[in-house]
């Protein structure tokens, strides 16, 4: 872990967020390339859907190795609004698939906290640098 906090953790940003950031990663990975392919494991893994998923993760990795808290922020706002459009069209469907509805939003909210931790670290920051300049 101490090699994640020195290296990979963006300054400001808590350390869960950047693990978290890890897991979008490696679900973005594993499963939008063979989506992407045209071979998702369920239906609504499209070619679009793996798209999105493996951009997402090709943002987060970016996030990640540049240690800047507002790419964090860009990366979880994205995933947000990924996760509120999955949502509506689950409950779209006829019938609701509320089950699935629910726990994508359960993903949002954690990526919404995510993305308020990322701003908080960001804020910080920009606050450390105004003070270092004034001195």
């Amino acid at each position: 872990m101490n090699f994640v906090q020195e290296r990979l953790k963006a300054p400001g940003v808590p350390l869960l967020v950047t693990l978290y950031l890890f897991v979008v990663i490696g679900f973005g990975v594993v499963l939008g390339i063979p989506a992407l392919f045209g071979n998702g494991m369920m239906e609504t893994q499209t070619v679009g859907w793996g798209g999105r998923e493996l951009g997402i993760a090709i943002g987060a990795i970016i996030a990640v190795v540049s240690r800047n808290a507002m790419a964090y922020l860009i990366v979880f706002v994205a995933g947000v609004f990924r996760e509120l459009s999955d949502a509506l069209e689950a409950l779209a469907e006829r019938p609701a698939n509320t089950a699935s509805a629910v726990m994508i939003g359960v993903l949002g909210l954690v990526g919404a906290l995510c993305a308020w931790f990322s701003y908080r670290g960001l804020r910080e920051n920009a606050e450390a640098l105004v003070a270092n300049r004034a001195v």
